[in-house]
């Protein structure tokens, strides 16, 4: 049983390891200029160990994008389940994905500029995946949205609608500090974010 064990252990260590060298490598240079046998030698492991674990570069690539969502997903929802107050986890949830992006900028800038490169039926795939994801992150959130309104921290909306909003303004600013040149802290952009989501962007007129 021990021996089964250690195996396990030492087949999931060599799996992790092709996955981190296989980040670094894209992060520098992109989806399509990459190849196995580059990350092999990063990784120290003959090109055929690689394959051993996945069966493809599109496989690997996808998976490490799989695991990156499902890294930051843990971090949400852990943060979304505290007892605080609904505007409290909202703004933790906003800085945890905004420095989450920002430790992974070479990796995510890579991804937004070749996503729309890959064959529609690896896309497809992928993108359900992410998709799927994504859709139970905007339900976790919309259930915060709906208990902060049952106490009066937000205004009656309808929950999902602002969930989708609210996430719909953060990416529009991580796309674009993802392709920007220049060189800012993500996390930066928490206050304005919150701002304008909260509180809008209309003036209070004077009576």
């Amino acid at each position: 049983m021990e021996r089964i064990a250690r195996k396990e252990r030492e087949h999931l260590a060599r799996r992790r390891e092709i996955l981190q060298a296989a980040e670094k490598v894209f992060a520098i240079k992109g989806f399509f200029h990459t190849t196995m046998n580059e990350i092999a030698r990063v990784a120290e492991f003959g090109t055929g160990t690689l394959y051993n674990f996945f069966k493809s570069k599109e496989d690997l690539y996808f998976t490490l994008i799989d695991e990156k969502t499902d890294e930051l997903g843990r971090l949400v929802r852990a943060e979304l389940s505290r007892k605080s107050s609904a505007i409290e986890r909202i703004k933790r949830v906003l800085v945890l994905e905004m420095e989450f992006i920002e430790q992974n900028r070479d990796f995510f800038r890579i991804y937004t500029s070749e996503a729309s490169r890959f064959e529609w039926a690896i896309k497809d795939d992928c993108g359900k995946k992410i998709h799927d994801k994504m859709v139970d992150y905007i339900h976790l959130l919309a259930q915060v949205f709906k208990e902060g309104m049952e106490v009066h921290e937000f205004r009656s909306f309808n929950p999902l609608d602002l969930a989708h909003a609210f996430e719909g303004i953060v990416h529009s600013f991580i796309f674009e500090w993802l392709i920007s040149p220049e060189t800012y802290p993500l996390v930066s952009k928490v206050e304005t974010i919150l701002e304008i989501f909260l509180r809008g962007v209309e003036e209070e007129r004077r009576r």
